[in-house]
């Protein structure tokens, strides 16, 4: 018997070879966009999973009046937490970020990034594997310092680590712990060591990063009630007093709310910018690429279904002989279904081949390193391809199953109505995700494009910027760096800022004017700043180095602090107060000097910020913030004038540190590039469906054509014309489409409109994509279906017509 079947199915698949190769293809593409996706996303869930408290420990995270998330903490807090909140058992206070230095190891000079200073129970916190030495020992004193084992091995060879000395940051630290780490965490430092723990900051001093531990089992909605109490009687009660105003009014204008960011969800789902040194994943690509994938594989399986029941009617004979024979419907149904499922089997092996083809560039895509050798996941998608297999090998042999043996061997299975109308569901279910997909593109490449072509308020062409990675007398090595290259003669300009475009070190305070208070971005800026970037001066001008008293209370602000200040009109005179002091503990006055436009410093997805600009000198400790230094080359000899300026780095600036300038425009598209790789994917993803949609249309026209030749024979005969004759076999897929088409309009703006309020800067959702698609999809029916109908009338009518 199992030869038997097999041989008939052997027989069919030859006869029905486009179609098997259209089904098996179409799921091949399925799956292996679904185990892609997969792959990615667990390899995002994988951050922090194997940190065995990841359950317990929470980041300390504060949403401001304002509405902007703060991931940075106070010093104070924390210990406040742990006194007052029972739940929590512990708290590590750190840098939010590693950084870099030149260390001295006998005398050699090694440069090394991923260093991390912080309290010194970090491993309590992140409990990475020991290879030599403790951590008891490394909480015993502040010069005792932790290194990787990778490092460990760099720095002293097969030799122990252990009770080395390492030079850094002006001071002697003794190796005292080596450790590995395995997978991925928040932090994953070369280098753990201690800084002096500052009690004496401000509850309005954000500096640092704060994890808390809490005890199993607790309701973390009851903890975090808790800590915002903690916050309310430390913080609030006392600064609204010193303010003079009520609580209620203090809690409009600085109001600060407590949220506990749990450690496991902070990759992918913290609602904060800053997800730690790792960088913040995309959920939202993730579930935009999951989505896709998904519809790819009911787009394949929709594809299978129309095209097993449209060439049903070519085995209704065969079904009509087993059932005389008396084969029972079941054994109908497991034989028809059985023939699906081996295809779907292959259509996963085949996946799984095309998966480990373009991970690779998936991987340069996605700045990954996923292997396809995670055996688990591979088990489930194997799972959920014969699942799929199942369910849609068993719909087309329900459906043959229930062809009746007389109707079947007289040939009227053919006209049957319930056919016609599945294959009419099936094939505009295609269409409508067609259509999605292909408005969806449109709309995505309309606002990416928006984003590349919309004025940024700044300059940044030839604009070079290069980092300062050492902390000490930064903004003296600047002074003297722009005094000397300024003589180049490829240099036009030299000039720094704070708040740099593209993202950088950021300080913020509330600003007061009279009655209102905004919470405004502090940018200190050299005096040629504005001018080097090609801001627009709205009102009155820009500093000058001739005025002293631009460098003591004199500032610029821009539109959106104007407006927040309802002195937008007229600006310049106005007197503002910046919450945070001068060296001394001085509360300074500024008077606004000039507007500028805005200008945008992060992505198109965020806001621009209420700004002020003031010059370094302002505030001696912004200085702290000095990061990057800012050329304006000209283009004659790009390569030479960057030869010129690494000489002068490594000589004067920055020994043994490495040189890594990047030009301003290519920092700020990075802002935006995870939207380009959405446009990408999805125009990569339309091309597939719209494909795999075409070669399914192709074969079920052959097919549905094919059925009524006999039909097209005697309309020819009464004297049809070609164009009548073509007409009557396409209309049928046209109103299909029609309907999709409409279906598919509030569909399609709904998902799109909500892609779009992700962006502060966005387009209007435009009209054209949803004239454009109905109009591309009947073109394509139209010149896929014509064809055949084309052919479908120059057939020898004697042949069909001389039984009749």
């Amino acid at each position: 018997m199992f030869n038997t079947w097999f041989k008939i199915f052997y027989k069919n698949s030859k006869k029905n070879w486009l179609n098997i190769v259209i089904n098996i293809a179409g799921l091949t593409v399925g799956f292996a966009g679904l185990l892609l996706v997969l792959l990615y996303l667990n390899d995002e869930e994988s951050y922090n999973a194997e940190n065995p408290n990841v359950n317990e420990i929470h980041r300390v995270i504060h949403k401001m009046s304002d509405g902007n998330i703060w991931s940075s903490s106070t010093n104070l807090e924390g210990i406040k937490y742990k006194e007052e909140v029972p739940e929590i058992n512990d708290f590590h206070l750190s840098d939010g970020w590693l950084a870099s230095s030149v260390v001295n190891i006998n005398g050699k000079e090694i440069y090394v990034e991923g260093i991390l200073q912080g309290d010194a129970n970090f491993f309590s916190f992140f409990p990475f594997q020991i290879i030599e030495g403790s951590t008891t020992k490394f909480e015993e004193s502040r010069n005792h310092l932790a290194i990787s084992e990778e490092k460990a091995k760099l720095f002293f060879g097969k030799e122990s680590a252990i009770g080395k000395t390492i030079d850094a940051y002006n001071r002697s630290f003794i190796v005292t712990t080596v450790y590995k780490i395995s997978g991925k965490h928040f932090f994953m430092p070369d280098i753990v060591m201690q800084y002096k723990k500052d009690l004496e900051g401000s509850w309005g001093s954000f500096s640092n990063t704060l994890f808390i531990k809490t005890n199993k089992g607790i309701v973390l909605d009851d903890v975090s009630k808790k800590v915002n109490d903690v916050w309310y009687k430390n913080a609030t009660l006392p600064q609204a007093k010193e303010e003079g105003i009520s609580v209620e009014e203090f809690k409009k204008k600085y109001g600060t709310t407590i949220i506990l960011d749990p450690l496991k969800d902070i990759r992918l789902k913290t609602i904060a910018d800053d997800a730690g040194p790792e960088g913040k994943g995309s959920y939202q690509l993730i579930l935009i690429m999951l989505s896709l994938s998904i519809l790819l594989i009911i787009i394949s399986c929709v594809n299978f279904i129309n095209l097993s029941i449209a060439s049903a009617t070519q085995r209704a004979k065969e079904v009509g002989v087993k059932k005389t024979l008396g084969l029972t419907k079941l054994i109908l149904i497991r034989q028809y279904a059985l023939e699906i499922v081996i295809q779907g089997c292959v259509s996963f092996i085949f996946s799984l081949l095309l998966v480990e083809l373009i991970l690779p560039n998936f991987n340069d895509f996605m700045n990954k390193e996923i292997s396809i050798l995670n055996f688990e996941l591979l088990f489930k998608v194997a799972i959920i391809a014969l699942l799929v297999s199942i369910i849609i090998g068993f719909i087309p042999a329900i459906y043959l199953s229930k062809f009746k043996s007389v109707e079947v061997l007289k040939g009227n299975v053919s006209r049957s109505k319930q056919g016609v109308f599945a294959r009419n569901i099936m094939l505009g279910l295609q269409f409508l995700i067609s259509g999605f997909f292909l408005a969806a593109s449109i709309i995505i490449y309309n606002q990416v494009d928006f984003m590349m072509r919309k004025d940024l308020g700044f300059k940044g062409d030839q604009v070079l910027i290069v980092p300062m990675n050492k902390y000490d007398n930064r903004y003296k090595k600047y002074e003297l760096a722009k005094k000397e290259l300024t003589k180049h003669p490829n240099i036009d300009e030299i000039t720094s800022n704070s708040y740099v475009i593209g993202g950088g070190s950021s300080n913020s305070t509330n600003v007061n004017y009279k009655d209102i208070s905004v919470q405004t971005f502090a940018n200190a800026v050299d005096f040629n700043y504005l001018q080097t970037m090609e801001v627009k001066l709205l009102k009155g001008r820009f500093l000058d180095e001739n005025k002293a008293s631009d460098t003591i209370k004199n500032v610029l602000i821009n539109e959106t602090l104007a407006k927040a200040f309802n002195i937008y009109d007229d600006p310049i005179g106005k007197k503002i107060k910046p919450g945070f002091t001068d060296e001394n503990n001085n509360v300074k006055v500024f008077e606004v000097v000039g507007m500028v436009q805005d200008y945008h410093t992060f992505g198109f997805d965020s806001k621009i910020e209420p700004t002020m600009m003031f010059h370094w000198n302002t505030f001696d400790w912004m200085k702290r913030n000095f990061w990057w230094v800012q050329f304006k080359v000209k283009s004659s000899d790009v390569q030479e004038t960057l030869k010129v300026v690494e000489n002068y780095w490594k000589e004067n600036v920055e020994q043994g540190y490495p040189f890594n300038p990047q030009f301003l425009n290519k920092r700020f598209e990075r802002t935006y590039k995870k939207y380009q790789k959405q446009q990408t994917l999805f125009f990569i993803l339309t091309s597939v469906v719209i494909i795999v949609s075409l070669l399914g249309l192709f074969a079920l026209a052959t097919l549905t054509i094919q059925q009524r030749l006999k039909e097209v024979a005697i309309r020819k005969t009464l004297g049809a014309s070609v164009n009548e004759i073509m007409f009557e076999l396409i209309k049928s897929f046209l109103k299909i489409t029609l309907i999709s088409s409409i279906i598919l309009i509030p569909i399609t703006y709904y998902f799109m409109q909500n892609w779009l309020e992700n962006f502060v800067y966005r387009i209007d959702m435009p009209i054209i994509p949803f004239i454009i698609t109905p109009i591309l999809l009947s073109i394509l029916v139209f010149v896929v279906v014509g064809l055949k109908a084309y052919n479908a009338t120059k057939i020898d009518l004697i042949k069909y017509l001389k039984f009749e």
